[in-house]
């Protein structure tokens, strides 16, 4: 056999070598390429199921807000009926959270409420002092904690029932900023203000008393109540804030009440 003869015989066998040799390599790369889907793969599961356990976590979570401040608002109103609005109102001067330990705040099961403070109208601004006997208005906090440890504040103002604003002069209350839409279950998108007026249509600045605001009888949406209202009063203008409907609808309208004085808002629609 030639030495060209012996070479070329050989030849075969080399590039069957490479062959194999691209095979073997093709073949690692296959298995890393899976190794690879596999691991993102998994990333993929994880990321998924974190995302779905968030959601759960804060859906639960906005549902006991949403409860909570049912709770809250329903709680604000039997403590402002009984305190001032009842047949036998349990409003009392200078009062502290311990002379009002006797209003059933009616807190439902798995819930606790309490009456944290109490402070008093000076003619400006509620404030910690109380002049002895006086009978001036006060804004009441209220604390309501849910089953599960989150607690949610509110304060509502009330006045002794005896007075009202006719008792310095005024002849009519009126709506100076009429209540208008929003969301329902969110504070009004405008929150209302009424004027305290004498018979020239003036402010009455030396008034002192609060307003009782709720849904007209027969107007929005049937069953619908109003909650969450603090009020703020300067200069014969009553102001207020934090006031939600918790239905949608149309037709809606508010009375506003003071002693033998009454007014009603314009028509307005919670979505």
């Amino acid at each position: 056999m030639t030495l060209i003869e012996k070479f070329e015989s050989q030849v075969p066998g080399k590039i069957a070598t490479g062959q194999e040799s691209e095979k073997y390599s093709e073949t690692g790369d296959t298995l890393v390429e899976v190794l690879a889907t596999l691991v993102i793969a998994s990333l993929c599961v994880v990321a998924f199921l974190t995302a779905f356990s968030t959601s759960i976590s804060a859906s639960a979570e906005h549902r006991t807000l949403v409860s909570l401040d049912t709770v809250v608002r329903s709680v604000s109103e039997r403590a402002t009926s009984q305190i001032q609005q009842q047949a036998n109102p349990m409003f009392l001067p200078c009062a502290t959270p311990s002379s009002y330990s006797g209003v059933n705040l009616g807190a439902p099961s798995g819930y606790s409420a309490s009456i944290t403070s109490v402070q008093y109208w000076n003619g400006n601004s509620f404030g910690s002092s109380c002049a002895a006997g006086s009978a001036a208005p006060q804004l009441i906090s209220i604390t309501v904690t849910g089953p599960v440890g989150t607690s949610s504040s509110i304060s509502f103002a009330v006045d002794d029932p005896k007075y009202s604003a006719s008792a310095v002069g005024a002849s009519q209350i009126v709506f100076t900023t009429e209540p208008a839409g929003g969301t329902h279950g969110t504070p009004l998108a405008t929150q209302p203000a009424i004027t305290v007026e004498d018979s020239a249509g003036s402010p009455v600045t030396a008034d002192s008393s609060t307003v009782s605001l709720v849904i007209t009888p027969g107007s929005g949406t049937s069953g619908a109540s109003l909650g969450g209202c603090s009020q703020l009063e300067t200069q014969g203008v009553i102001s207020f804030s934090g006031c939600t409907i918790d239905e949608s609808g149309s037709g809606y309208t508010l009375t506003a009440t003071d002693g033998p004085l009454s007014t009603v808002s314009a028509l307005f629609t919670v979505e």
